[in-house]
């Protein structure tokens, strides 16, 4: 027997659905689920708050009539905060903000909290089960097939609600399954019948036990509409109505509300196992395909960068104003607004009137909140006049040291060499200054940090220069640039650090390059400033560190980032592939990132810790983690920082200057949290 349970996501904000067809969409694509619902199909309706009231606007007799369904029974509204966004690419604060502003929504309209959230886009972090716990919800719904992949649950825990484990506790969890709706939108699009479509659903029954099921738990607009296209008129309803009676004629299966199949598993055996659905392999789960990955959200799309760069700058903002006088209603306005601008379908394939109007409000959510900001006495953003913190390349004279004893400097043919007392470390002239050594005497007597020469693994695989503090970009067509290349390279020295500084001409501009070795602690940082004239759609990657082998201690080796959640989120390497740089397919350059919403990744063993950090409202980037244990008993690990990637969605052209720093800082692990290596 199966009890299946269906949940339509409603998503007015679909970035190829202009504001003109909302009434169209409610009438054709949102109206015949209740219709179904009044036919004695219970089903699960998801919107964020957003949607719910655009809804209302084109329509209010429909916000009227769900309501009154909910309070039957005879449908379930599934919550997912105020606007559909990518939670694991955003600020915990921003998440908090978003699903509280929905509750509030829901509630005014409903007269509701859903005790269920839909995760949005399927993009899951083990960080938000803790913001949704403190939001209210007591399940998420989230996918089946990623997290099995792989952590391999037992196979029979797909057909059971369980509980995702987070950081500080549980929350009940109801499956999606991408397989299970792509196989409903292709039968009610008429691409299989519905014989074939009834086949494969009982493919999961059993006579031994009462199985639990995803009908469909995905878009809405996609039924007897085309977002980009408009009306289609393939009766798709009707075949959605036919597969849900032979379904209920069959006396193989039942329909349930979400919230029905969580209350009739509780006490069985099998359901309720605390699992994990994240992994070493990959800590941002998200639904369907490889390609379909969080990178298309964060560094590829419409701009992405920037317009992520701009809202982690009003974000500062925000927080500088709840230190102020601002009345709580401005700041819920401001809080709101950035939600909604915070929406991945401005990330994706956006329709000029959508991109046009978000552009306006993210450049009025600026501006205002930097002028407040300014009449509040505190300093008005840093980057908000287009300044670059980045200062000319001064040669010349050394300037005057005072205080601070003189670092050792050394120049020969090839390599600069530079000792300040906290850190050694050595730049290749001829590859750009880029990183041969760097160590922290303080924390470690080895390097850490810099080039794996050819040679040094016997696998082929790894039989490659991986050096560290460059860049590397390559097109769309696959040609690539790096900035590789003898350098002219400038010391000055001063109290507290030596600058190394080179212009480097490369293939799509100039690079201007700056190392920073601080006298005062373990830290080294890299600035890079690219111009380019009209660089296209591609990926482009710097911050790049290549940890040294002899340097960690493998059985022990970690990393550890925070993705959108509260906490750090800690992964073990040994044992593990990770491949989150490397290509999908010819057209998605990328498989894979971490959030890092925090701005920082640690990567570190029982003994050390090396923090790589960057400020995200400067220029927004996300970390990627390259790790596997070689053939012969050691391991590559190396971090790149992506500016950029190709996708189905990116369509980007830069020009002009654009700035970003990364800074390295090592410590001593002092804590024993007594944690078994893995």
């Amino acid at each position: 027997m199966l009890r299946l349970y269906t949940i339509f996501h409603c998503n007015l904000a679909f970035s190829m659905i202009p504001a003109s067809d909302y009434p169209e969409v409610v009438k054709r694509c949102y109206r015949p689920i209740l219709d179904l619902c009044e036919d004695g199909f219970p089903i699960g309706i998801e919107m964020s708050a957003w949607t719910l009231r655009e809804a209302g606007k084109a329509d209010p007799g429909f916000v009227r009539r769900l309501k009154e369904l909910c309070g039957e029974g005879k449908c379930e509204f599934i919550g997912s905060g105020h606007s559909q966004s990518i939670l694991p690419l955003m600020p915990a604060d921003v998440n908090r903000w978003n699903l509280e502003a929905g509750n509030n929504y829901y509630m005014e309209v409903l007269g509701r909290r859903p005790s269920i959230a839909l995760v949005n886009e399927q993009t899951y972090s083990r960080g938000l089960v803790d913001l949704y716990k403190e939001a209210g919800y007591g399940a998420i719904v989230m996918d089946w097939n990623n997290p099995f992949q792989h952590n391999r649950f037992p196979k029979d825990y797909q057909y059971c609600p369980q509980r995702a484990a987070g950081i500080k506790g549980d929350i009940d969890l109801v499956w999606s399954n991408s397989i299970a709706f792509q196989k409903f939108q292709r039968c009610a699009h008429g691409e299989i019948t519905v014989d074939e479509y009834l086949d494969y659903v009982f493919s999961h029954d059993t006579d031994n036990n009462v199985r639990a099921f995803a009908l469909y738990t995905n878009d809405a607009e996609v039924f007897d509409y085309r977002p980009g296209i408009g009306v289609a008129e393939g009766g798709e309803f009707k075949k959605i109505k036919e597969i849900m009676t032979r379904l209920k004629e069959s006396k193989r299966a039942a329909h349930l509300l979400p919230g029905a199949i969580l209350k009739s598993f509780k006490g069985a055996t099998g359901a309720f196992n605390a699992i994990k659905l994240e992994s070493t392999e990959s800590p941002i789960v998200c639904k369907k395909q490889e390609k379909y990955n969080p990178v298309r959200w964060a560094v590829a799309g419409r701009d992405s960068v920037h317009i992520n760069t701009e809202c982690y700058k009003v974000y500062e903002n925000i927080k500088r104003l709840m230190e102020t006088g601002v009345p709580e209603e401005q700041l819920i306005c401001f809080k709101e607004t950035l939600c909604e601008l915070w929406g991945s379908d401005f990330r994706t394939n956006t329709i000029d009137e959508k991109f046009q109007s978000f552009q306006n409000r993210l450049g009025w959510l600026k501006l205002t909140t930097e002028s407040l900001l300014a009449g509040c006495g505190k300093a008005a953003y840093s980057y908000a006049g287009g300044k670059t913190a980045f200062g000319p390349i001064v040669t010349g004279t050394t300037p005057a040291i005072t205080k601070a004893r003189r670092a050792i400097i050394e120049d020969s043919d090839n390599i600069v060499r530079v000792s300040t007392g906290t850190v050694d470390a050595e730049f290749i002239k001829n590859k750009g200054s880029a990183i041969k050594s760097v160590a922290f005497p303080q924390v470690s007597k080895m390097p850490l940090v810099g080039t794996i020469p050819h040679g040094f693994y016997e696998d082929i695989a790894l039989g490659a220069d991986f050096f560290s503090g460059h860049l590397i970009n390559i097109s769309k067509d696959g040609k690539k640039t790096a900035d590789l290349k003898q350098a002219k390279i400038d010391i000055n020295e001063t109290d507290g650090s030596v600058v190394l500084s080179s212009v480097i001409p490369v293939d799509i501009g100039t690079l201007w390059k700056s190392f920073e070795i601080s006298k005062t602690g373990p830290r080294i940082s890299v600035t890079y400033r690219l111009k380019v004239a009209g660089l296209t759609a591609s990926s482009l990657r710097l911050g790049i560190f290549t940890f040294l082998p002899n340097g960690f201690d493998r059985d022990s080796l970690w990393f550890e980032t925070v993705n959108g959640g509260m906490s750090p989120e800690r992964f073990y390497l040994k044992g593990h592939t990770i491949a989150q740089d490397e290509p999908v397919n010819q057209g998605v350059s990328a498989s894979s990132c971490l959030g890092a919403t925090e701005g920082w990744v640690r990567i570190g063993d029982s003994e050390k810790i090396v923090t790589v950090s960057t400020d995200k409202s400067r220029l927004f980037s996300v970390p990627m983690i390259k790790y596997t244990d070689s053939m012969e008993d050691r391991f590559f690990l190396r971090l790149y920082h992506s500016l950029g990637e190709v996708d189905d969605t990116a369509w980007w052209v830069w020009r002009g200057y654009n700035e970003v720093n990364f800074t390295v800082t090592a410590e001593r692990n002092e804590r024993q949290d007594g944690r078994a290596r893995k």
